[in-house]
């Protein structure tokens, strides 16, 4: 591009060198009207030389697109190639060691999620239709079986009511407070086993922050000392390896938020279909009881 604006300056040069050539010779510009044939010859040498110029000029500037356009094509094709030049993998291979802790830190959170997605179910908590095989066996008077139920059912429902199966001949009030703290103990384990989600969803992108303050400091190290401030290749380059680490962080985290909500709103689901139970089984077995112990006046 910078030869063929060389080459039109230097046609306009020339022609600007004729003409005043001319104008300064006996019989050009300035000479009487009796010279007119030499004017004349005069005149048609300078539009000869400005005709020559112009095609000089011409045809730099048609050779100057034509670099220009030459060079856009092959930064496109460039950056085209370069577009695609790593995979994920060899972006976790530069997220360092600071990726290695995001990803061993979401294996120990996804432990975790497989186990609530197991034991955090309905019939692990308050099965379906116990309550109403509960109130068979104590219209039956089979108080065994229902002091066993805990062991045959494995769920919080079961154990309450094997509690108050056991506990059948103390009063109501005492009975109620000590299944409200067997309920809350439950729910309270269920509620713990969710909360390393949520610890996984916090640290992850703190991690992606660090990663990324860390990558963009090596960065700029090694821009000083290659003295390459210029270079934005070099540049972009280090700094698409240092987001690497916050866009993984991000990656983890956002599932791992939605898992703990999911399990602390079941969790919550559960306690109040379990209170609700709970309270309808110590109302039907124990306040009768008490109203009947009761002397009538």
């Amino acid at each position: 591009m910078t030869q063929a604006f060389h080459l039109a300056t230097a046609g306009i040069v020339r022609c600007l060198l004729t003409a005043v050539s001319l104008w300064a010779a006996p019989g050009g510009f300035g000479a009487e009207s009796g010279g007119s044939l030499p004017a004349a010859g005069t005149n048609r040498a300078i539009a000869a030389g400005a005709t020559n110029a112009a095609a000089s000029a011409a045809g730099a500037i048609a050779l100057s697109n034509l670099a220009v356009s030459a060079q856009a094509t092959n930064a496109a094709s460039t950056n085209a190639n370069l577009r695609y030049t790593s995979g994920w993998g060899q972006k976790l291979k530069d997220a360092g060691a600071t990726g290695l802790v995001q990803i061993a830190l979401s294996v120990f959170g996804a432990g975790f999620v497989f186990e609530r997605l197991f034991r955090l179910r309905r019939k692990f908590v308050v099965p379906e239709g116990l309550a109403d095989q509960a109130r068979e066996l104590w219209a039956a008077g089979k108080f065994g079986e229902l002091e066993k139920l805990g062991e045959t059912e494995p769920s919080t429902l079961a154990r309450v009511i094997s509690f108050i199966a056991r506990n059948r001949h103390s009063p109501m009030l005492e009975v109620s407070e000590i299944c409200g703290d067997l309920v809350t103990r439950e729910l309270s384990n269920h509620y713990q086993r969710a909360y390393p989600m949520g610890i996984v969803a916090t640290l992850e992108p703190l991690l992606g922050l660090l990663g990324m303050i860390l990558g963009m400091i090596r960065t700029f190290e090694t821009v000083a000392l290659a003295g390459a401030l210029g270079d934005a290749t070099q540049l972009a380059s280090g700094i698409s390896e240092a987001l690497v680490t916050t866009g993984l962080g991000l990656a983890i985290a956002i599932p791992f938020l939605a898992f703990y909500h999911l399990f602390k709103m079941k969790t919550a689901g559960f306690g109040a279909l379990l209170e609700e139970e709970v309270t309808s089984l110590l109302s039907e077995w124990l306040m009768r009881k008490d109203d009947r112990r009761q002397p009538t006046r």
